[in-house]
């Protein structure tokens, strides 16, 4: 094992004895992706199963992730030993596809993606050509945390790939986070923060795969205290307080493989994507801010992923002890999936994020799960039929529906329209009498809490109007400007220029006489139109400068302006109805 430590994805797949391939994948926005594709598995055989299977790895991860660990727990190479045909994913970004057709990745330019990027430019480009290289109608996806999220991203976004997808199979599966008990927690308010920095710092670019990784690897872990201390130790403590309590069992001779391949770098915009979820509790698009969205989606909040319009067949497989994707959030997931396939806990209390992975008992947990899935979707007669009975019952005693309560603090999410639909009491609710005032009672206050929600809404609606108004007249007084600056311009071009023409007749009348004085007037002349000139096209360039004044500072004000209004109706409506 201590051979793939300074090793490439695919120099580890060829130790273990397996035929490895490198692809590279364009995408519609010119991002270049490579992907693997073992070939052949340890005894030398082709692939012999009806559906190739495509492997996504988690985020700041890599191909890398899979096969670190050696044909004993690594998932891509059972499968092929299974006979089937594996490709593992690279999204932009990573160590192996941080390459553009137009932009090289010390752009700014190049590291502007999030989640929705991925999810949308990526897996469509992969998948197509997945298809058109191995001919079959469909194939299979297994994804890994982020590998997931993608996943719902692009089914959700692109319904035309539906039919494309065999089985969906999502280990550690995340949507929803937030109920998550990760310390990434105590981050998230400052992820947007942190992306201004790595903007100005690195372009945008988070936590790369850097010489520092190769160092540790090298120097470090060669001595017994160190590898003690630092390398058991403190990578203990951090995977415990971000994944999960200790894995159960785990080879720690794994440790400086995974120091040197992760992290594999990403954007840090994607990273503050997370930190949305995580803050915002919805599944939904990257949020620029109430003025951006109102450009980028004609509306001050970024719209949720419909979850329940995913026509694939799902398996969902997760983790009891797994503080990242807590067990909540996956019951809120599952009940919005229409094709639930399978809704698997692993067989251990202890399992965490990363166990998932890099467990030495991850072969019976997982991988044997995932192979049963993939032997019965792949059948060329296999048609889903619903969940089998008994999968998908809640195991933890949390229900497999949301709580009323977890519903009324997530107003974005794509299955929470009915919390505001209804007020008034319904055939379930007590009868109200004369002789019991306690229903009475209960049904008043919800009655008047409803219409205090109502006309909060409502003012939310007022609010929205109102910007989009501010907007549009913004937009209009600069461009009213504009026109007026650019006339002004041209007329002070012309007089110039009728000046000039002027002169020039002048001291040709005059040049026949005195040589000296037709020299020095011309000299005069064009001294006179280069500096007048200049003053306009200084004012010409200080106008354009206007143009590309930042929209936010004037649109700031105003939004300043309204939120105090709304301000001050809201602690009116506050004194009225309390």
């Amino acid at each position: 094992m201590t051979e793939n430590v300074c090793s490439s994805t695919v120099e580890i797949v060829k130790n273990n004895g397996y035929a490895v391939e490198v692809h590279n994948v364009v995408t519609e926005d010119g991002y270049i992706l490579e992907l693997h594709r073992i070939s052949e598995n340890k005894s030398g055989h082709k692939p012999t199963r009806n559906h190739p299977v495509f492997v996504h790895h988690g985020v700041l991860g890599s191909s890398a992730d899979w096969v670190l660990g050696g044909a004993d727990i690594s998932l891509p190479m059972q499968l092929s030993d299974a006979g089937y045909d594996v490709w593992l994913a690279n999204c932009r970004g990573n160590t192996y596809s941080r390459k553009h057709s137009t932009m090289t990745s010390k752009q700014r330019e190049f590291w502007n993606f999030s989640l929705h990027e991925v999810g949308t430019f990526d897996l469509p480009a992969s998948l197509d050509y997945i298809l058109m290289k191995t001919n079959a109608p469909q194939l299979h996806y297994v994804g890994y945390s982020m590998g997931t999220s993608v996943f719902f991203i692009m089914a959700s976004e692109r319904p035309e790939y539906h039919h494309k997808i065999r089985s969906q199979i999502s280990l550690a599966p995340v949507a929803y986070l937030f109920n998550t008990r990760s310390s990434v927690r105590h981050i998230a308010p400052y992820a947007e923060k942190m992306n201004i920095m790595y903007q100005w710092v690195s372009n945008g670019m988070f936590l790369p795969q850097s010489r520092m990784q190769s160092f540790l690897v090298t120097n470090t872990y060669g001595e017994k205290i160190a590898r003690t201390l630092f390398c058991q130790k403190c990578i203990s403590y951090a995977v415990s307080s971000v994944c999960g309590s200790e894995t159960y069992i785990f080879d720690n001779t794994l440790i400086p493989l995974v120091i040197e391949h992760f992290p594999a770098g990403t954007s840090s915009k994607l990273t503050t994507h997370f930190s949305q979820l995580i803050m915002k509790d919805s599944f939904s698009r990257y949020d620029y801010g109430p003025i951006m969205n109102l450009q980028h989606y004609n509306s001050t909040e970024p719209p949720t992923y419909d979850l329940s319009s995913i026509q694939v067949p799902i398996a969902l497989i997760y983790g009891k002890n797994d503080v990242l994707t807590d067990v909540e959030d996956v019951m809120r997931l599952k009940s919005q999936l229409p094709k639930l396939m399978d809704f698997v806990p692993v067989d251990s209390p202890r399992c965490n994020h990363v166990d998932f992975l890099w467990s030495l008992d991850v072969t019976k947990q997982v991988n044997a799960k995932v192979a049963e899935i993939l032997q019965k979707t792949d059948h060329a007669d296999w048609e889903y039929t619903g969940p089998p009975s008994g999968s998908c019952t809640d195991t933890d005693g949390t229900g497999g529906n949301d709580s009323q309560t977890t519903k009324e603090r997530q107003p974005n999410s794509t299955s929470d329209h009915n919390v505001y639909v209804n007020f008034a009491p319904g055939p379930d609710c007590p009868a109200m009498n004369s002789s019991g005032g306690t229903p009475v009672q209960q049904d008043e206050s919800e009655l008047v809490r409803g219409r205090k929600l109502i006309q909060k809404l409502q003012l939310l609606d007022n609010l929205i109007v109102l910007l989009k108004s501010t907007e549009t007249k913004y937009h209009r007084l600069r461009d009213g400007l504009t026109r007026e600056f650019s006339e002004w311009t041209r007329g002070a071009r012309n007089e110039a220029g009728t000046h000039h023409g002027a002169e020039i007749d002048a001291v040709a009348a005059a040049g026949v006489e005195d040589t000296v004085v037709g020299v020095k007037t011309e000299q005069t002349t064009a001294t006179l139109r280069r500096i007048g000139i200049g003053k306009v096209s200084d004012f010409v360039d200080y106008c354009n400068g206007l143009n590309r004044m930042d929209d936010r500072t004037a649109a700031g004000r105003a939004l300043y302006t309204t939120f105090s209004s709304l301000g001050r109706a809201i602690r009116f409506l506050k004194l009225r109805y309390k």
